[in-house]
């Protein structure tokens, strides 16, 4: 029995050696306060407790509201994907894990919308407290720096919400360009649709809503593959035409290229209902000649073009 009360006095001493030594390798050189916080590694329902490491106090300061500031939109993913959202959205993720951290990587694009995410700074921390600690056997120094924050479920919940209406604008936004597709009358607005759906490609983490922006993308390019230059009228000097698109007059801002081996001073305008009026001098053209004008307009990496033929003038 005594061996035995031998080993275990022998095994306490060994332990309280080893805290001792571990404890005199680190010690705390400067500190904010004499004593450390209650609350420091204590996160309640109304406020975070994070303590960060660095080199700088600045440096371990920046961790820490970084930290508190990932904890904040972690907390809103986790909410966001455990409502009924994820349902109506037809999202599958086998993982529900996968779910919040895809919504965790959105929020962190879509935070600079949210004004409580923007304004999460050390200025409003319920209390900070820092230490300056000294490692013998490196013979260096750390800062550890602790911060408490407040964030209630009030805010948590009208974080959700600020959030959820952020995505159902993004969806808003989807459907409005998709109604908008069957009746465009201005070929500059299939750019800024093509522009507006590749920034929702880029926001659409879940699969279904990605890929209907995606395809609606392809849509609206296709659409200058359509547009058709009509002459309407032709007479000496001039040429009235339209763009139509699937049948319907559409105008642009985007300017024509006149090219001609015979005609001078050409301009084109825009005139009613979509239509363009060229006028030309030909005075220079010759009757022994094939007098053309090549109308050519660049959209979307083609060109919608058509060449009228014209007689030189009678002397």
């Amino acid at each position: 029995m005594r061996r035995i009360y031998s080993i275990v006095t022998i095994l306490l001493l060994l332990v309280l050696g080893t805290s001792t030594a571990s404890a005199q390798q680190e010690r705390v050189v400067d500190q904010s306060r004499a004593t450390q916080p209650t609350w420091i590694g204590v996160s309640t329902s109304d406020y975070l407790a994070v303590t960060e490491v660095g080199e700088t106090l600045s440096e371990a300061t920046d961790k820490a509201m970084n930290t508190i500031r990932q904890h904040i939109i972690n907390s809103i993913a986790v909410n966001v994907a455990s409502t009924e959202v994820m349902l109506a959205r037809q999202v599958s993720y086998d993982d529900w894990n996968s779910v919040m951290y895809d919504y965790s990587s959105v929020l962190m694009t879509e935070a600079a919308k949210l004004p409580y995410l923007c304004d999460i700074s050390v200025s409003n921390a319920a209390d900070i407290y820092w230490e300056r600690i000294y490692t013998r056997a490196t013979k260096s120094y750390r800062y550890e720096v602790s911060v408490r924050y407040p964030f209630d479920e009030e805010t948590r919940k009208e974080l959700v919400n600020a959030f959820i209406a952020i995505d159902n604008g993004k969806v808003a936004e989807l459907e409005r360009l998709r109604k908008e597709f069957a009746t465009i009358d201005d070929l500059d607005k299939i750019k800024e649709s093509v522009y507006a759906l590749e920034a929702l490609t880029g926001y659409f983490f879940d699969a279904t809503r990605r890929d209907e922006a995606e395809a609606l993308r392809r849509s609206y390019r296709a659409l200058y593959s359509r547009v058709t230059l009509n002459v309407e009228e032709e007479g000496e000097g001039y040429c009235i035409f339209a763009l139509m698109l699937d049948e319907r007059p559409v105008r642009t801002s985007v300017g024509a290229r006149l090219r001609s081996n015979s005609a001078l001073e050409m301009t084109v305008r825009a005139i009613e209902n979509g239509r363009y009026k060229l006028t030309y001098n030909p005075e220079y053209a010759s009757p022994k000649d094939l007098n053309t004008i090549e109308i050519i307009y660049p959209f979307g990496g083609i060109s919608v073009s058509t060449t009228i033929y014209f007689d030189a003038p009678k002397k």
